[in-house]
C-alpha cells in the first residue's frame, strides 16, 4: 500500500443535472377504472370525526388523500402525490366596543347575466375567541380555511394572506386573481427532487362533470382541458418563502392557478378550473337530521363546496375529472442537482511497482512475480482510497479490473465522488 497527497490541481469541481419524466396516470387519481372497479391507488385518511345533530352517526372524513403508482396496500407502491382543499377567509376585527361585529368574509365567484365573473362575499360571525360559526348545513368550513391558512404560512410566510393567479405578493390587490378556493396537490419530494422543471408542468382536467348523473363519483368527465405552466419562464418569480413561482394558464390564456416548483406544491383555482354553477347530484356526508348522509341535488359552488367533506369534495374530483383510462393525467419533468468532486490520482513510473502483501516476496526476499533479477517488478492496482490529513479513511474506490502498474507505466487513476 502507497500513499500520495493531493495537490490542488489534483481536484475538479463540477455541478451537473438531471432531469426526469414523471406520468401520474388518470386511473391512478381517480382509484376506480373504466368499468368502475376499485384500484385502491387513492388513499384516505379519516381523521376527522365529528357527530350529527343527535349526537349519533358521526362523520368522518380525511383532511388529505394520497395517490399512488399501484394498489397501495403493495409493498412496491409509491406514493406520487397528496389531494387537498381549503378556502381563503378574511377575518374582519371589531369596530366596536364590546367586540360585537367581528366577522369573516368568504367570496364565491359566480357568472354573471354578461358571463362576467361576479364575486359575491358571505360574512361568518365569530365566537368568543374569533373561530368562524357556520350553519349546520354546512362541514369541514373551519378545516378548509385552516388548510388554507397553513399553505399560506408555509409559502406566502402569513397565514392571513391569500394566492393569486397570476402571483402577485401585494396583497392589498383585492382583484379577480384571488385564488378564494384552492385545490392543493403536493407531489411527493421522490418525484419532485430538488425542483420541478419550469415550463414542464401539465395537467388534463375536466371542468364539467357528465349532466344527469345521479351519484357524484359517476359523473366522469368526458372532455379534457388542458392547463399548463407553458409560459411560466417569461413570468418567474422567487418569492422568500416559497421560492420559484409560475403560473398555470389553460388553453384560452386565463390564469387558473399557480405552481411553486422547488416545493412542489400545485394551487389551482376551483373557481377556474371547473364550471362554479354545474348542479350535481348524489349523496354526501352530513350533521343536519337523523343519518350521517343527506342527498344533495344543487350547484358546485357554493353549496356542495360548503356542504360536502373533504372527503366528498376530493372523491368528487379525483374520481371524475381525471378521467379513468390508462392515459396520462399529469406530467411533469422533475430536476436533480449533482454535485461532484474528481480526484486524479497518478503514480509515476517508479512507484507503486511493489505490493506490502507478505506473499509478494519468498523468504530470501526475492519477489515471486519475476523469474530473473533483470526484469522489471510489477504489481496491480485494485484498490484506491481516499484518507483525510490524520489519516482517517473517507472513501473507496474500485477499478473495474485490476490494472497492471510497472516502471513503464505513468498511470492517472480518476476518482469521482458525487453529492
Amino acid at each position: 500500500m502507497s500513499f500520495y497527497e493531493f495537490n490542488e490541481e489534483d481536484k475538479v469541481n463540477k455541478k451537473s443535472q438531471i432531469r426526469q419524466l414523471v406520468d401520474i396516470l388518470a386511473v391512478d387519481i381517480a382509484g376506480k377504472d373504466a368499468t368502475a372497479t376499485t384500484t385502491d391507488t387513492r388513499k384516505k385518511y379519516e381523521v376527522f370525526v365529528t357527530a350529527s345533530e343527535n349526537g349519533t352517526n358521526p362523520v368522518t372524513s380525511s383532511l388529505f388523500q394520497t395517490v399512488f403508482d399501484q394498489d397501495f396496500k403493495l409493498q412496491t407502491s409509491n406514493e406520487m402525490l397528496d389531494l387537498t382543499i381549503g378556502t381563503y377567509a378574511k377575518y374582519n376585527p371589531a369596530t366596536t366596543t364590546p367586540a360585537a361585529d367581528a366577522n369573516y368574509t368568504i367570496n364565491f365567484a359566480k357568472q354573471g347575466d354578461n358571463n362576467d365573473v361576479v364575486i359575491t362575499p358571505i360574512t361568518v360571525d365569530v365566537d368568543s375567541s374569533n373561530k368562524p360559526l357556520f350553519n349546520s348545513d354546512t362541514l369541514m368550513m373551519r378545516e378548509k380555511i385552516n388548510i388554507y391558512k397553513q399553505y399560506a404560512q408555509i409559502l406566502l410566510g402569513d397565514a392571513t394572506s391569500y394566492f393569486t393567479a397570476p402571483y402577485d405578493d401585494d396583497v392589498s390587490n383585492d382583484d379577480d386573481d384571488r385564488i378564494n378556493h384552492a385545490l392543493f396537490i403536493n407531489v411527493k419530494r421522490l418525484f419532485t427532487r430538488d425542483t420541478l422543471d419550469v415550463g414542464k408542468f401539465s395537467m388534463k382536467i375536466g371542468k364539467e362533470a357528465v349532466a344527469g348523473a345521479t351519484s357524484l363519483s359517476a359523473g366522469v368527465s368526458t372532455t379534457l382541458e388542458l392547463i399548463s405552466d407553458a409560459n411560466a419562464s417569461s413570468s418567474l418569480t422567487v418569492t422568500p418563502f416559497g421560492a420559484s413561482v409560475g403560473t398555470i394558464t389553460n388553453s384560452t390564456g386565463t390564469s387558473v392557478g399557480i405552481v411553486f416548483y422547488e416545493q412542489g406544491i400545485i394551487v389551482l383555482n376551483a373557481e377556474k378550473v371547473f364550471k362554479t354553477d354545474q348542479t350535481l347530484q348524489g349523496e354526501i356526508s352530513s350533521v343536519s337530521g337523523a343519518n350521517s348522509v343527506k342527498t344533495f341535488d344543487n350547484k358546485f359552488f357554493p353549496y356542495f363546496w360548503v356542504s360536502g367533506s373533504i372527503d366528498n369534495v376530493l372523491d368528487h374530483i379525483a374520481s371524475t375529472r381525471f378521467g379513468r383510462a390508462n392515459t396520462s393525467a399529469m406530467g411533469l419533468i422533475n430536476k436533480t442537482t449533482i454535485n461532484s468532486t474528481i480526484y486524479f490520482c497518478r503514480v509515476s513510473p517508479n512507484d507503486a511497482n511493489f505490493s506490502t502483501n507478505p506473499t509478494f516476496t519468498d523468504g530470501s526476499g526475492s519477489l515471486r512475480c519475476i523469474q530473473d533479477k533483470g526484469d522489471d517488478p510489477f504489481s496491480y492496482v485494485t484498490t484506491i482510497g481516499l484518507y483525510d490529513m490524520i489519516g482517517n479513511m473517507l472513501a473507496v474506490a474500485k477499478t473495474s479490473r485490476p490494472i497492471e502498474k510497472n516502471p513503464e507505466v505513468d498511470l492517472s487513476v480518476s476518482v469521482r465522488i458525487d453529492y
